[in-house]
């Protein structure tokens, strides 16, 4: 009977090893609270901007956003009998052929304008894109399908966005501008006035937005520069491009000039530095289409879409830069559609371009503006749980170990909320170079506070991950309900069928992502002999998830 006691003692034994064998971290994800040279600046709200077209009656966006408006000066087009016609109802200005004068019309915009204001939504940004349809006058239009080297054709005349040209009279843009932002300082002051953005451009270097040469859009962009700074001097002023080695379908469309539609970064860069032209802010834009492996690279990222601008012998180290259009998406459609991605794997992609963001905003990377966020919208998982982190001082995080699948990537945002023992901890598991779900990884989040060893802190956990999306968990039982050759990574407003549809509105998600209960844990002696105490945790990040971690005193957790 002894005997078979020892044995059962000595294999509970073996066991309890090889449990803690198992569990060990493969990965360990650090930061140390008490170094100066670890800590950087407070995380700010990469996700806060919205993008809405022209709006009519109102912002219609969440309030806890603030807006880039598009397309506010009018040359914007509309369909009548078949084909796009010019549409006059909003432009600004409107010329006067009788009597060879530009007219002002400022009571369109004046009244969009006042609606957005008083729907409590900020501005953030209005984006001068289109110019006016009055500023063709004084264009000659070859016939469509010609090339002469000077003209524009008449299929150049209008796009699917609108009027695509340079103002063809450069001194009536010039004065336009001018008076334009003299009635918004006369209608809303001048700090107003000040604390909005204006970008001249929408992805300049795409045909749809500019029909004109690189050489015309630099000379546009100074005039317009000069003109604002005349009645605004501290204006923030600046544009929006494709990334600097941009090539519109590989050369094969060329401009009326007959060159292809290519970068204008780098000679915009060098012409604004050798002419004092200032430009503050840079958009530039990016959709990461989830199938597409080389989209899904984010450590590229940073050089593909930023590196040939910051890079810049001359470029102006003083300049934001913002990507003013993104989409995690399974596929474009159209020149104006998309359909969204919606498993866990978005949330990790955004979640890994927000760490970009946060790694390199020492050289400007600041804000990601997206389409859609309508009122009664909420955020994704991903970025509403990031949110809860702004404002707490972010930490270098430092790695080590390897994950047991080579090609995962682990990450950790670590942040602290100043004069106090407020610690948050959001880690993810991303691979760039697979969509399969995998096992987990097992990760140790460690980290060094100023705490005497043996403190006791409290903390709490909420993982996301596939087993937490509504959408993938309704199709697992519910297969039926896809559209044929579907997409399953897709919205369920373009991957289901009506019956599906119907059925997902009435689904409730048996395992939606939430905290769970708090549990105790006390500071522990570095093991490198320094001073204060370490923080320990293991815990295993399933693939394409996330996992917030809180960690508390006794006061302020009572406060959550």
């Amino acid at each position: 009977m002894k005997e078979n006691n020892q044995l059962k003692k000595t294999i509970t034994i073996i066991l309890c090893c090889l449990t803690i064998f198992c569990l060990k971290a493969q990965v360990t994800l650090s930061t140390d609270f008490t170094n100066t040279e670890d800590q950087k600046t407070p995380l700010h709200d990469i996700w806060g901007v919205a993008n809405r077209i022209s709006p009519k009656t109102g912002s219609n966006v969440r309030s806890d956003l603030k807006m880039n408006i598009v397309r506010m000066i009018g040359g914007i087009n509309k369909r009548g009998k078949g084909k796009r016609q010019m549409d006059l109802e909003f432009d600004t200005c409107l010329y006067d052929s009788i009597n060879n004068v530009y007219v002002y019309q400022w009571k369109p915009l004046i009244k969009r304008l006042n609606k957005i204001i008083n729907s409590q939504t900020e501005i953030f940004q209005i984006v001068l894109d289109q110019p006016p349809w009055a500023f063709q006058h004084g264009y000659t239009f070859i016939p469509k399908g010609t090339k002469d080297g000077v003209n524009f054709s008449e299929d150049e005349r209008m796009t699917v966005y609108g009027n695509a040209l340079p103002p063809a009279d450069k001194q009536a843009y010039h004065d336009y501008i001018k008076a334009l932002m003299t009635k918004l300082v006369e209608t809303y002051g001048k700090e107003k006035v000040r604390s909005w953005r204006f970008r001249v451009g929408s992805e300049i270097e795409t045909p749809e937005h500019w029909r004109g040469t690189k050489e015309e859009f630099i000379a546009h962009f100074a005039n317009t520069e000069k003109a604002i700074r005349a009645i605004v001097p501290d204006a923030k002023i600046g544009l929006h491009t494709r990334a600097p080695n941009f090539l519109y379908k590989k050369g094969s469309v060329l401009n009326y000039k007959g060159k292809p539609f290519a970068s204008f970064a780098k000679d915009f860069i060098t012409y604004c530095y050798d002419n004092n032209v200032r430009y503050d802010f840079w958009g530039v834009s990016d959709y990461v289409i989830i199938g597409n492996k080389k989209h899904r690279d984010m450590e590229g990222k940073f050089e593909e879409l930023f590196g040939g601008l910051v890079n810049h012998p001359k470029w102006n180290a003083e300049t934001k830069i913002d990507l003013m259009e993104y989409a995690t998406v399974t596929k474009m459609v159209g020149p104006n559609g998309y359909v969204n991605c919606s498993t866990s794997h978005r949330e990790i992609v955004e979640l890994e371009f927000s760490n970009q963001f946060y790694a390199n905003k020492d050289k400007g990377l600041s804000r990601i503006y997206r389409w859609g966020n309508r009122k009664g919208s909420e955020d994704r998982p991903a970025i509403k749980t990031l949110k809860t982190m702004v404002g707490k001082t972010h930490y270098k995080t430092t790695s080590s170990g390897s994950p047991a699948e080579s090609k995962n990537t682990l990450k950790a945002i670590f942040a602290k909320k100043q004069n106090a023992s407020n610690y948050d901890v959001l880690v993810y598991n991303y691979n760039a170079n697979s969509l399969a779900y995998k096992e987990k990884e097992a990760v140790r989040i460690s980290f060094t506070t100023k705490l005497p060893v043996g403190s006791l802190l409290y903390y709490r956990s909420m993982a996301y991950g596939e087993a937490h999306n509504g959408l993938q968990n309704f199709l697992k039982d519910h297969r039926a309900s896809l559209k044929k050759e579907s997409d399953n990574k897709g919205d369920a407003k373009h991957i289901l069928n009506k019956a599906g549809q119907a059925a997902y509105k009435l689904y409730e998600n048996p395992n939606p992502y939430k905290f769970g209960v708090w549990k105790k844990v006390r500071t522990i002696a570095p093991t490198n002999g320094g001073t204060g105490s370490v923080i320990q945790v293991e815990t295993e990040i399933p693939s394409f998830a996330f996992e917030k971690l809180e960690f508390r005193s006794k006061s302020a957790r009572r406060k959550e």
